[in-house]
C-alpha cells in the first residue's frame, strides 16, 4: 500500500513483481498511469488513482529491465534492459508500439534512459561506456542520431549507469562517479566533467608554485584527484596500482606518498 505524504490517504497498491523493482515512473498527463520494471524481466502497468495492477508487459525483454521512463507529453513510455533493447509503449494502454533500432545500437547492457523536453528524442547509456541519442518517430520507431563519447581510460569505472536530459544539457553518470555534461544543441563540443571521491578523503596537498595552482587529494581507495584553484575538478591521476595511501606531501614539484603497504 502507498500513501500520500501530505494526507495519509491511500493511492493504491503496487504488486505484480516477483523480484526487485529497479525503476518506476508516473504518467504526467491524464489519464494518470504508473509503470514499474525490475529484475523479473517484466514491466508492470497500473491504472488509477487509486492505482491498481492492470497487466504485466513481457514483450521482448529477456533480462533485467533496468529503467522505465514516460515521455513528457505522456504519449509513450520506454524501457531499457540488460539484453541491449529499448522498447516503446503506448502511454495510455501499455501496448508495445515500437523499439530502438539494433543498427548502431549498444553492445552492452542499457542501464538508463531519459526523454528530451519535446518527447521526440531519448538519451541512453550503457555498460559499453557510450551514450547514444535516438530520434523517436511518429510510428514509435527509434533511429540512432549520434553516439556521445565520454572521456575515460576504458576501465570498469567508465561504464555509464545513469543519464538525464535537462533542457539543453545531456548528463551522464559513470560507475566511478564521474558526471559528463554535453550540450544538446552542440553535442560535438567536449563535455564538462565533474567527479569526486567515493571514499573518505585521507590527505590533501597544495602545490603553490604550480601553474595553474593545484590541490591534490587522495582517499582510502587509493584514488588521487587533481583540483585547480578557482576552477574545480581537474582530472584523476593515473597510477600503476591503486594501493591505499595514508598521506602524502609536496616536495617542490614532486609528490611523496606513504601507503598502508609500507611503501
Amino acid at each position: 500500500m502507498h500513501l500520500r505524504w501530505d494526507s495519509d490517504n491511500t493511492v493504491g497498491e503496487f504488486d505484480g513483481h516477483s523480484k526487485r523493482v529497479l525503476s518506476c515512473d508516473f504518467k504526467p498527463t491524464r489519464p494518470f498511469r504508473i509503470v514499474t520494471c525490475g529484475e523479473d524481466f517484466l514491466a508492470n502497468f497500473y491504472e488509477g488513482p487509486p492505482f491498481k495492477f492492470k497487466h504485466s508487459i513481457r514483450s521482448g525483454s529477456l533480462d533485467f529491465v533496468n529503467c522505465i521512463r514516460y515521455a513528457p507529453d505522456g504519449s509513450k513510455f520506454i524501457t531499457v534492459s540488460s539484453d541491449k533493447k529499448g522498447l516503446i509503449y503506448d502511454g495510455k494502454t501499455g501496448e508495445k508500439i515500437g523499439e530502438l533500432s539494433t543498427e548502431g545500437g549498444h553492445t552492452g547492457s542499457i542501464y538508463a534512459v531519459s526523454w528530451n523536453p519535446d518527447s521526440k528524442q531519448v538519451l541512453t547509456v550503457s555498460a559499453d561506456k557510450s551514450a547514444k541519442v535516438w530520434d523517436i518517430f511518429e510510428d514509435a520507431s527509434g533511429k540512432l542520431n549520434r553516439t556521445l563519447v565520454c572521456p575515460g581510460i576504458g576501465g570498469v569505472d567508465d561504464m555509464l549507469v545513469g543519464c538525464l536530459w535537462q533542457y539543453d544539457h545531456l548528463v551522464t553518470v559513470s560507475l566511478g562517479g564521474t558526471f559528463n555534461v554535453f550540450s544538446a544543441s552542440n553535442p560535438d563540443q567536449e563535455p564538462v566533467t565533474f567527479a569526486g571521491h567515493l571514499k573518505t578523503v585521507s590527505s590533501l596537498v597544495f602545490f603553490p608554485q604550480s601553474s595553474p595552482r593545484t590541490i591534490l587529494s587522495t582517499s582510502y581507495d587509493g584514488v588521487i584527484m587533481r583540483w585547480i584553484l578557482g576552477v574545480g575538478f581537474g582530472g584523476r591521476l593515473m597510477r600503476k596500482n591503486n594501493t591505499q595511501i595514508k598521506c602524502f606531501a609536496a616536495v617542490e614539484e614532486e609528490l611523496v606518498t606513504s601507503g598502508y603497504d609500507n611503501k
